[in-house]
């Protein structure tokens, strides 16, 4: 899922680019301006009796800071440059890498600032000589101009302006890792709120599937049949499920992933629910193998799919079917992973595929493919097809680490564990 900008990265990219758009325009202005009106101003203040302080220091002053903004300004042209450059050879993949990427990258963009400076230094005569000493501390505009010299002597200036900018050259380079600091610590704050949300809106979907009225009065119902019929024991062990389950969701707040084998558990207690609410209308079957039993996964990722099962495939039946739920290792994008498989015997899926992902309604298939999408990118497979039975399969492959699963609060790891998932660190 792609991740918005925040406020303050959009308000910064605009700031750039409006200064990149308007600072080069007005450049080019005062470039203009300089150009055309120096040399007769030059040649006045020359003709004319007098100092003329009054005329000559504000020109010279001017003419010495526009020279100074030409030569900075390119370096704000380059700084976009510079930063794709520094995400095209991925420099913060390791420190001898990034150093030497770093390096190789500075000499390049020395040369080229020295190179686009001196081809508009060439056409800007009176702006390059003004932003040497002699023409702003003695206002005689007669300064010695080093872009005027020839053979041996340019190649040494021309050498110690490559030295110069490859200096400068670091401080842009600080710069453009102190955005990319910027950018990526609000992107994670992004997709933390993004993280947040899905997990709340999982939370909610499955509170209200298993409070609304009738799971609970099918629960309850359940519960005083067993009682009326004297067996207090299974009736005490389903309220202690029921309260299990939703004291569980209850505590699970900001809890994005938990291990494999709590998330099974969570499941357990909500079949076995149902198991006495169906007698022998339902048969489950779970499958996981111990290899991937602490493999951390989005809380509360398999409930809505295996309530989705019942409801679908089993509910609307006389005859009885069967929830399968298999967990074994398998590869997601040559990674190593896991693969997750929730399963019926009913009538399948009543809509194509594309059709159920998109739904913006209901529980379970949209939500879980936002969440996935939210924690795993590109990293994760969700597929939608026939069961072996002739039902329907949701089968979700997924790496064993999120890319970016976050940790939980103080508050959430204080929490008791008696009947809650524990925290996946």
């Amino acid at each position: 899922m792609a991740v918005p900008a925040t406020p303050e990265l959009s308000a910064l990219r605009r700031l750039t680019r409006r200064y990149l758009q308007y600072g080069t325009a007005a450049l080019l202005g005062a470039l203009l301006l300089i150009e055309g009106t120096g040399p007769w101003l030059v040649e006045w203040f020359r003709a004319t009796p007098g100092q003329q302080l009054w005329g000559r220091v504000p020109f010279a002053f001017f003419t010495f800071a526009v020279g100074l903004w030409t030569r900075l300004h390119l370096w704000a042209l380059l700084l976009p440059v510079v930063l794709a450059l520094f995400r095209w050879a991925d420099v913060r993949a390791g420190l001898k890498h990034g150093v030497g990427a770093m390096l190789a990258i500075g000499g390049g963009i020395a040369v080229v600032h020295v190179a686009v400076e001196r081809g508009i230094f060439a056409v800007a005569t009176l702006t390059r000589e003004g932003i040497y000493p002699n023409f702003t501390t003695s206002f005689d505009f007669r300064a010695v101009d080093p872009y005027g010299l020839g053979g041996w002597r340019l190649a040494v200036f021309l050498v110690r302006r490559f030295i110069a900018d490859y200096f400068t050259y670091f401080i842009v380079a600080a710069l453009c890792f102190t955005y990319e600091h910027f950018v990526r610590s609000r992107q994670q704050e992004a997709r933390t709120q993004a993280l947040q949300a899905e997990l709340a809106q999982a939370q909610l979907q499955a509170l209200r599937m298993q409070v609304n009225p009738h799971f609970l009065f099918n629960t309850l119902n359940a519960i005083t049949v067993l009682v009326r019929g004297g067996e207090t024991a299974k009736a005490g062990r389903t309220l202690r499920l029921l309260s299990d389950m939703l004291r569980a969701t209850f505590q699970g707040a900001d809890v994005q992933t938990v291990p494999l084998r709590e998330e099974i558990d969570l499941v357990e207690r909500y079949l076995e629910i149902e198991e006495i609410r169906f007698e022998d209308r339902l048969r489950t079957e779970i499958d996981v193998d111990p290899a991937v039993s602490e493999v951390a996964v989005p809380y509360l990722l398999l409930q809505p799919l295996v309530e989705n099962a019942v409801r679908h495939g089993i509910a609307p039946h006389a005859e009885p079917g069967t929830v399968r739920v298999i967990a074994r290792p398998a590869s997601s994008h040559d990674q190593k992973g896991v693969e997750l498989t929730v399963a019926d015997s009913g009538p399948g899926f009543s809509e194509a595929p594309e059709t159920l992902l998109e739904e913006s309604e209901g529980v379970g298939l949209s939500t879980t493919k936002r969440r996935l999408d939210t924690l795993y990118g590109e990293a994760h497979a969700l597929e939608l097809g026939p069961a072996a039975e002739g039902g329907a399969r949701v089968t979700i492959r997924i790496p064993c680490s999120p890319r970016d699963a976050l940790s939980p609060s103080p508050t959430q790891r204080e929490a008791p564990a008696a009947s809650a998932p524990s925290v996946q660190p």
